[in-house]
């Protein structure tokens, strides 16, 4: 009688029969691989769901769109618009917009409802990595390591406890789910299958850019990994054709798409970053220097570099680095990489580690060809070796997760992991109650970046609360110059009004009606200057103006109106 206990003969790489093997079935974890799964992220991040926001980014689409999310009118416009801004954005994302005004009709802007999606975003992510490990023939054993790797890996804590980390995660689902239906269909055609993978195809190019990746990924996976004749796997990628097409013809039609950089700067800027990949790699092998705003300034290259050698050293021991998953593991991890890389610097400055969300499955690939993983190693071995492993990331991510609790908290952190951000700084400034510790921040900033979007316009504010009107007007002016802000230039009239200087305030007033023609203590204050500087034709037309645009005049307004007529 065969001893139950052994480890059963198999080929390596070959995926055991869970229900047939009998060492299996004696195992809890491999018997009920789904339910482990969701249990365990569930407990490493069920607090993230008393969370509150962490005001970078995700005030914006749950607070600040909360006119925009109430109407389902918004969802076609969302595809003809960037992501933070109609006109002047080089995201498309039309798809995150649309996810948060279908989830704003329930949880309206409380966000214990929007970071309880986000866990759950990222329990479907986490099974769909075990069946596609699975679908790779990786053993069940190694696949649900790597997947318990995955789902409490403290570098993509952000990726869970950060609201607008669902990016990433809404992608893989995609992403992954396409994926399984394409090799469904490669296996066995059907129309069904080809229709739900146009869907998903569309779906995921419209929640991300990085989905233009996917077909070429998709189309090496089913060559080299499941070898399907042409016949089965052309209507696979004609789908994805069908599906790029439509989002190019989509997106011609936003314009906030159009607004993008040269060849020349996304090759400077993707030589610029080329640390961020071995950065990158120490934070995904050795996880001890992270951040939840990181830069790359401030984040040091010495576990990157170990980890990278490390990696190297274990290829060339385990005779692994012609292995087609090696291979694979690599492309993959580098070409989801790419577009982190290429993203101007003036745009975003952070290499932020929820990014890694999808590429970190290449280096999990790359692992599971290793000596780490061999065939000789025992059940009980890898379970208890992987165990201590997966028990020190739970802790670690359980811990990380409170610096995404609330805004004070996440932002005096981000400034201590990168104090060479001007950008952490500044926002800090804007989260202190103090007026002092407001003003501190801010210069600070400051002196480190003078033209920062939005900086002079906060230091404007902070010197005209000291009635320091000269050192206001300064500042407000530096801002008008680096982008066209409504309230700059309100405050811009106001410190005019205070030295009596009434055509400056004029002017000032106008270019406030320019960026935002319904402003109306704007209107208001303009009609009522220029009946003060007897422009009274002005001030009717002011008036006139502002009926046409529909807005409301006062009734204080009124009278002076009819007085000078």
């Amino acid at each position: 009688m065969a001893n139950r206990t052994k480890e059963p003969n198999k080929k390596p790489g070959v995926s055991v029969n869970v229900k047939k093997d009998p060492v299996i079935r004696k195992n809890l974890l491999l018997r009920y691989p789904f339910l482990w799964l969701i249990l365990i992220p569930v407990i490493v991040y069920i607090k993230t769901i008393t969370f509150q926001l962490t005001k970078l980014d995700d005030q914006i689409f749950i607070k600040e769109n909360q006119i925009y999310n109430s109407g389902f009118k918004n969802i076609p416009v969302s595809f003809h618009r960037g992501l933070f801004n109609p006109k002047e954005d080089i995201y498309y994302r039309p798809l995150f917009l649309v996810d948060f005004i279908l989830e704003s009709k329930i949880f309206g802007i409380d966000p214990h409802g929007y970071h309880l999606t986000n866990l759950l975003y990222h329990i479907i992510s986490v099974v769909l990595l075990f069946i596609f490990f699975r679908k790779l023939k990786i053993p069940d054993v190694d696949s649900l390591i790597l997947t318990t790797l995955f789902a409490v890996h403290p570098v993509l804590t952000g990726a869970v406890a950060w609201i607008p980390g669902r990016n990433d995660m809404l992608l893989m689902i995609f992403f992954l789910s396409g994926l399984l239906l394409s090799i469904s269909y490669t296996e066995k055609p059907g129309w069904i299958i080809l229709a739900g993978q146009f869907i998903l195809a569309l779906l995921a190019v419209f929640i991300k850019e990085t989905a233009m990746i996917i077909p070429l990924i998709t189309l090496i996976i089913l060559l080299f990994f499941f070898k399907p004749g042409w016949k089965r796997l052309l209507p696979v990628m004609a789908v994805w054709v069908v599906a790029v097409l439509i989002w190019i013809v989509e997106r011609s039609t936003a314009p906030a798409a159009m607004t993008g950089q040269s060849f020349r700067e996304m090759f400077h800027s993707g030589i610029a970053r080329i640390p961020a990949i071995i950065q990158y790699i120490g934070k995904i092998l050795l996880p001890v220097n992270l951040s939840v705003f990181p830069i790359v300034e401030d984040t040091t290259l010495v576990w990157g570099m170990i980890a990278t050698i490390g990696i190297i050293a274990l290829l060339i021991l385990s005779k692994s680095y012609f292995k087609p998953l090696t291979l694979f593991g690599i492309f993959w991890f580098l070409v989801f990489l790419l577009p982190v890389l290429i993203v101007p610097k003036y745009i975003n400055d952070q290499v932020f580690e929820h990014r890694l969300y999808i590429p970190i499955i290449g280096i999990l690939l790359i692992l599971s060809q290793t000596s780490v993983f061999k065939p000789d190693f025992s059940q009980a071995k890898k379970f208890l070796i992987y165990g201590i492993i997966i028990l020190g990331f739970s802790t670690l991510s359980f811990i990380r997760s409170d610096y995404y609790a609330e805004a004070v908290v996440f932002w005096n952190k981000a400034v201590k992991d990168s104090p060479h951000s001007a950008t952490a700084k500044m926002i800090l400034g804007t989260k202190v109650e103090s007026d002092k510790d407001r003003e501190w921040w801010f210069l600070q900033a400051y002196a480190i970046d003078p033209k920062l979007k939005n900086l002079n316009y906060y230091l404007g504010k902070v010197m005209m609360e000291k009635k320091n009107d000269d050192s206001a007007a300064m500042f407000l002016r530096r801002e008008a110059k680096i982008q066209q802000l409504g309230d700059v230039y309100f405050l811009l009239a106001q410190t005019s009004f205070s030295w009596q200087k009434l055509d400056s305030a004029a002017y000032y007033l106008e270019q406030v009606i320019r960026v935002e023609p319904v402003h109306p203590q704007a209107n208001f204050n303009l009609a009522m200057l220029y009946f003060q500087l007897g422009k009274n034709d002005k001030g009717h037309k002011v008036i006139e103006n502002m009926k046409v645009k529909g807005m409301e005049i006062p009734e204080e307004l009124v009278k002076v109106n009819t007085h000078y007529k």
